[in-house]
């Protein structure tokens, strides 16, 4: 690691950490102000990740993260131990998307860089001009809106493999879920179970908006995070979660849930998730959440066009590892 490395990403850590939290709560305002200043400072300062070089039957990598997502993405992504799998990583570049700040020159030599984007934006806005494996905007567009999924899904016939979304409030069946278009993790998604429960949200939110969709609930015994990477929307490489929600929590937020376990994804989830990304030519990481209905039959909340949150996780890491080391082996100009 660079000199900076490693105490940049212990002050990253500690400024995420609960801790953190409670001292930042005792400060008067100015001061939480500037910590939150520098917090955002510190999170735009380029790191650079050394790796002991290890015999391999290709040339040299260094992989440029490029942007973030999650609090916890770059802390995980700077490990050394992430990157075993990949012996041909000689160097791991943390690159913030800031105008400001220049994208890192290539290397010359036989030196290969493979620019690794993690937020949708972080994928549009990456440089067209060295190897990646990531989405194009087409698809980008059409999944990270719930309500152009949804589109799309009903355009291409796939309608079956997802909740009905209601398109006007006389076809709404309670209970129902809305779901805010641009939310990540289920931020602002909530079950209504009456229309005194819709009315009281309209009240606050229009219905012509565009701001939300409402869903039928489809609610299986377990809910399903199929994470792949994929070229021309057929998986490449692939593993499936399934998780146990909260009691009382009908809704699965983020990483919070009450076990998590890898399982083997039923043959009528990986067709879907086939029918579903073939048509857009998907290259790169997604996640696929979806449950089993009481018959069997899939229902694909959404497609991620990054990668998913609980990937991230350090119980997870064989599965991130062979994530890396896929998009690695498979990434092109």
């Amino acid at each position: 690691m660079g000199p900076l490395t490693r105490p940049i990403i212990a002050l990253r850590r500690w400024g995420a950490s609960d801790t953190a939290g409670r001292v930042r709560s005792f400060l008067p305002r100015p001061l939480r102000s500037l910590l939150h200043r520098a917090q955002k400072s510190v999170a735009r300062i380029p790191l650079r990740i050394v790796l002991p070089v290890r015999p391999s039957q290709t040339a040299p990598v260094r992989v440029v993260i490029f942007g973030t997502f999650a609090g916890n993405w770059l802390d995980r992504l700077a490990e050394s131990q992430v990157w075993r799998a990949c012996p041909a990583v000689t160097e791991v570049l943390l690159w913030p998307d800031d105008p400001a700040r220049p994208f890192p020159e290539p290397v010359p030599g036989d030196i290969h860089t493979v620019v690794i984007p993690l937020s949708e934006d972080n994928i549009l806005g990456r440089p067209r001009s060295l190897a990646a494996l990531a989405p194009d905007g087409r698809a980008v567009a059409t999944l990270r809106n719930k309500a152009s999924f949804a589109a799309y899904a009903g355009a291409e016939g796939l309608h079956d493999l997802c909740p009905v979304t209601y398109a006007t409030r006389g076809q709404v069946v309670f209970p129902c879920i809305v779901k805010y278009v641009n939310a990540a993790f289920a931020f602002g998604s909530r079950i209504l179970r009456s229309d005194r429960e819709l009315d009281d949200f309209l009240h606050s939110e229009p219905w012509d908006g565009g701001r939300f969709i409402v869903q039928q609930v489809v609610q299986g015994a377990l809910e399903y995070s199929t994470h792949c990477v994929c070229r021309a929307g057929r998986p490449l490489w692939s593993t499936t979660l399934a998780f146990e929600n909260e009691e009382g929590q009908p809704i699965r937020r983020g990483v919070a849930f009450r076990s998590m376990t890898t399982v083997e994804p039923a043959a009528v989830a990986v067709a879907a998730i086939e029918r579903l990304l073939l048509p857009l030519g998907y290259d790169g990481p997604c996640s696929v959440d979806y449950t089993l209905r009481p018959d069997g039959a899939i229902a694909v909340y959404e497609i991620n066009p990054r990668f998913g949150g609980t990937l991230m996780l350090r119980e997870n890491l064989p599965q991130l590892q062979q994530a890396l080391a896929c998009i690695v082996d498979n990434a092109a100009h």
